[in-house]
């Protein structure tokens, strides 16, 4: 309890984590925001009145993430798929994996390291392509400009590029 120590390289591999789960909760945020975007395009009675306006907010506020992702997917298994993923991916950055990193990282194995970074980045990348759908799904009901087939196709690189960045 008593090791607070701070080294440039673990300060690194500590920024490539907090990186993940500002991504992570981004994710999150945007699956809620298209829920709620979806849900008043059904319903535009709701917007009649302020209770049933609060009511909506608070049952959309309730829900867990999948819950989310099931309302987005629907009956499209291929959306799915690629959002549940992203859940998954999400679930496993803000609950797992920081597990064990409750001492001073430079005392861990370099293999435990090596290994939490390569687990990192491959949940980096489901979540990076499951946040390129909902963003774009967001962009098409909002009527915001598109991003380019060149920017949606790198995404998930540039994803990647910014969370595990470590030489800074």
């Amino acid at each position: 309890m008593h090791d607070f120590e701070r080294t440039d390289w673990a300060d690194a591999h500590y920024s490539v984590i907090g990186r993940a789960l500002t991504f992570a909760s981004r994710f999150e945020g945007l699956c809620k925001a298209l829920n709620v975007l979806i849900g008043i395009k059904e319903n535009r009675g709701i917007l009649d009145s302020e209770e049933e306006v609060a009511n909506f907010v608070n049952n959309l506020h309730k829900q867990r993430l999948i819950q989310h992702v099931t309302s987005i997917a629907r009956d499209d298994s291929e959306l799915q798929m690629i959002l549940n993923k992203g859940r998954l991916a999400r679930n496993e950055i803000a609950h797992e994996i920081a597990s064990g990193l409750d001492r001073c990282i430079d005392l861990l194995e370099k293999k435990y390291i090596e290994d939490l970074i390569k687990r990192l980045r491959a949940l980096i990348i489901d979540l990076a392509e499951a946040d390129r759908v909902v963003s774009f799904i967001i962009s098409v009901v909002t009527n915001e400009p598109l991003p380019t087939r060149d920017f949606l196709t790198e995404y998930p690189h540039y994803v990647e590029q910014w969370v595990m960045e470590r030489d800074k």
